[in-house]
């Protein structure tokens, strides 16, 4: 027996949803009791989850499925009435047969690769609105044709929308493509909107793009490094705004040692991208100014447009100072962020990504200290070991200058032996033949001296005899006596200078005596001075 249909419909549900869920108002599909007790359990989860109903709706439908013993749905292609008792249909799987887990996977990681060649900003028609508090659904319908895609904004983005979602309304999204892969759907995640009427303003916006890119303002070899440990930062941001208050609280938790300067602006509204600018560049000409920071709480597109304006995006570009960019959430990129050396999505990110943690920082200073460590031991000990090796050199040279000095010593020993030896000899031999030449003219002398005297007494004699015979014959042979006594007496004479030669002699043995002591003394005197000079 069948029960009361119940009446489900098909609320909060686009066309696109429908028609994946098969649910219309053509067939009514009949449950028996277990399996309704079955389609409790599930069909709750899938109210909420695929068609986004609400709680109190999908407790109703819970409810009815608890009392009911059947259940009828309305589907367009269930037509068949589900049995427990209905056999299962076994069938032969190829073995190059994907999983519907896997060709989803397979669809979001080709989603996820080309997600470059898709672009940011989308236009069409606004069509099947449908409002929760946590998100928006809505279809966007080509303009020219019957294409379509979902969308999906969430409240957070739903809020930052300078004009109401309308149905029917032309109107440009900025989104990305999305892939849900457990429900196999494919949506756009919407951003930000609005109508059609703001077209002229993004094509101004990649005009000014292009222009940038032409320019090399994207290009990230050009883009500058932070400091690591910066000592004073600039900001460029409003001076009453929360974002300023969170930079510095951030700054001041993480790195106290820097200190933030303000260079106050507006950052939304008509006189918002002269006074950024003439923030900027006021930064930019302090020299004590280590990293500027352009920054302001998130919004919608309209409030942050002023950081696409031409003006504010070459100045950022312009600066020799590195800059960081943070303007609002992720979701909210301007070109200010991209042509900055560093991009962050909220002041307090900024604050994060321009100082180091006071953690790290000590870390930093564990391994610095640890490095110097090592540095000082390897410099200490190759300095140790060089010193090691002088000391091991000068030893060796010591210990072969000492071995030199045995070695001299030993032969001026040895030269001082042969020295004595040959003195000894040389002083003997000589010696002896002085004693011999000397005995030899002292007895030549004393032979001499007795010849002398023998002569003399003949001498003495025949003078007796001659004064006696000039004494017989004085009278006789005066004249001739005289001259014979005369010659007689120049012979006497000349004996007597022999006598004087024997003496002067012997003065000379006692001279030569005197040299050879002399000589002697020279020698040993000698011998003393090329021992001073060998050693």
């Amino acid at each position: 027996m069948l029960s009361q249909p119940f009446p489900f419909q098909s609320v909060g549900c686009s066309p696109r949803q429908r028609e994946l869920g098969k649910i219309n108002a053509v067939t009514t599909v009949a449950l028996r009791p277990h399996i309704a007790r079955g389609a409790g359990q599930l069909l709750p989860g899938l109210l909420r989850d695929y068609c986004h109903l609400g709680d109190g709706f999908v407790e109703s439908v819970s409810l009815f499925l608890s009392q009911s013993q059947t259940i009828s749905l309305r589907g367009g292609d269930m037509t068949d009435v589900i049995d427990d008792s209905v056999d299962q249909v076994k069938e032969t799987v190829p073995e190059n047969a994907w999983s519907v887990t896997r060709i989803n996977n397979e669809i979001e990681a080709v989603l996820t690769e080309a997600a470059t060649r898709f672009p940011q900003y989308v236009v069409g028609e606004i069509t099947d609105i449908s409002r929760y508090d946590f998100a928006t659904f809505f279809d966007l319908t080509d303009t020219d044709g019957d294409a379509r895609i979902s969308c999906l904004a969430w409240s957070s983005s739903v809020a930052g929308f300078e004009h109401d979602l309308e149905a029917g309304v032309t109107a440009v999204v900025q989104a990305s493509v999305d892939h849900y892969p457990d429900q196999g759907r494919t949506q756009l995640l919407v951003r930000d909107y609005w109508p059609v009427g703001d077209s002229q303003r993004v094509e101004e916006l990649e005009a000014l793009r292009m222009a940038l890119a032409e320019d090399g303002a994207f290009d990230e070899d050009a883009k500058q490094s932070l400091p690591r440990y910066p000592r004073r930062i600039g900001v460029v941001t409003s001076p009453s705004g929360s974002a300023l208050e969170d930079f510095k609280t951030t700054v001041t938790e993480r790195w106290p040692l820097a200190s933030v300067h303000l260079s106050g602006a507006s950052v939304q509204g008509d006189g918002a991208v002269a006074e950024l600018v003439d923030a900027i560049q006021s930064l930019e000409r302090d020299q004590s100014i280590e990293t500027i920071v352009v920054t302001r709480g998130g919004g919608a597109d309209e409030t942050l447009w002023c950081f696409n304006e031409e003006p504010v995006v070459r100045a950022i570009s312009d600066c020799t100072t590195p800059v960081v960019v943070a303007v609002g959430h992720e979701d909210d990129e301007t070109l200010a962020e991209q042509v900055a050396d560093t991009r962050a999505m909220t002041p307090t990110a900024a604050g994060v990504v321009t100082t180091p943690a006071v953690e790290a920082f000590r870390d930093d200073l564990k391994i610095v200290e640890r490095r110097i460590e090592d540095a000082y031991t390897d410099v200490v000990t190759q300095r140790l070991m060089r010193a090691n090796d002088r000391i091991e050199t000068a030893l060796a040279a010591l210990e072969q200058q000492a071995v030199t000095r045995e070695v001299t010593r030993q032969r001026v020993i040895d030269l001082e032996r042969r020295v004595k030896t040959a003195y000894e000899t040389l002083a003997t031999s000589r010696l002896t033949e002085l004693d011999r030449r000397m005995n030899e003219a002292i007895g030549k002398l004393e032979q001499a001296t007795v010849r002398e005297q023998a002569s003399m007494t003949a001498a003495r004699g025949r003078v007796d005899d001659l004064e006696a015979r000039i004494e017989q014959a004085y009278i006789q042979t005066v004249s001739t006596q005289l001259q014979t006594i005369e010659r007689r007496i120049d012979t006497a004479y000349r004996e007597v200078e022999t006598g004087e030669k024997l003496q002067a002699g012997q003065a000379e043995a006692r001279r030569l005596r005197i040299i050879v002591a002399v000589l002697v003394t020279v020698l040993f005197l000698a011998v003393g001075a090329v021992l001073v000079l060998l050693l």
